[in-house]
């Protein structure tokens, strides 16, 4: 096929044309995708906001018992949450390789269990830094007395893969553990636990250093930069194409 317009024609290869085809779509959908990815993270936040202004769950004996019967606790993200009772201070978890500040250390994990409830939930305390050494575990308090305790229930995070140990069968506690993992987590407590992690209230007694944004992975600014770098690269082929294949006429 030859096109010809004034002193240019055009006429495209089959290769190049095959590879343009294969490619286009491609990078199209790509940018439409991460278009898509923006939208859903704006939604994300939206919820995060809408549910941070609504009145805390109350979790009591009775509601514990309802969402541990059911199984998966459903799409609970971002609500607050508003219990009574203990701290399990004689068996606590730290998430190994947590930072702040540029500092190492860990984030607190204790069960807390509503009194008559049978199970607790996992609450994360904050970031703690590194004892002395990491065969120096730092201090844990924990209040003995009954509490009332707020927080708000995090996104649920698929576990990252690992190479080495996760911790959980080490003797001793507390245990340092490299993911969050709640079906080991009751394990070693001896108690079920909700599919839950509750992040303590930065005003909340109890707990160590916290300032907790709503996770959701890269922000919508960045997607739509992705998609942009997409589209541009789907603009890029279409004028290499068209470049590539047109030819000028010389006179004669």
């Amino acid at each position: 096929m030859i096109v010809r317009v004034g002193s240019f024609s055009f006429s495209p290869g089959l290769g190049p044309t095959l590879v343009t085809l294969a490619v286009l779509p491609l990078l199209v959908t790509l940018g439409i995708w991460q278009l898509g990815r923006a939208d859903e993270k704006r939604e994300m936040l939206a919820m995060y906001e809408e549910r941070a202004k609504s009145a805390p769950l109350r979790v009591d004996p009775g509601q514990w018992a309802v969402m541990h019967a059911s199984g998966e606790p459903g799409d609970l993200a971002y609500f607050r949450v508003e219990m009574r009772g203990r701290f399990d201070g004689a068996r606590q978890y730290l998430l190994d390789n947590r930072t702040r500040n540029g500092v190492a250390g860990y984030e607190v994990l204790t069960a807390f269990t509503p009194g008559g409830a049978g199970g607790g939930l996992m609450v994360n305390r904050g970031w703690i830094p590194l004892g002395k050494s990491r065969a120096d575990l730092p201090e844990l308090p924990v209040p003995n007395e009954s509490l009332r305790v707020t927080g708000t229930i995090d996104m649920q995070r698929k576990p990252l893969p690992l190479l080495g140990e996760s911790g959980y069968q080490r003797l001793g506690w507390p245990k340092v553990v490299q993911r969050i993992d709640l079906e080991e987590m009751a394990k070693g407590l001896g108690y079920p636990l909700l599919a839950v992690i509750v992040l303590l209230d930065e005003d909340a007694p109890a707990g160590f250093a916290r300032e907790w944004k709503p996770y959701y992975g890269i922000p919508a600014s960045r997607h739509q930069g992705y998609a942009v770098q997409w589209f541009a690269l789907a603009v890029a082929l279409i004028a290499i194409y068209v470049i590539v294949n047109t030819r000028r006429i010389r006179d004669g």
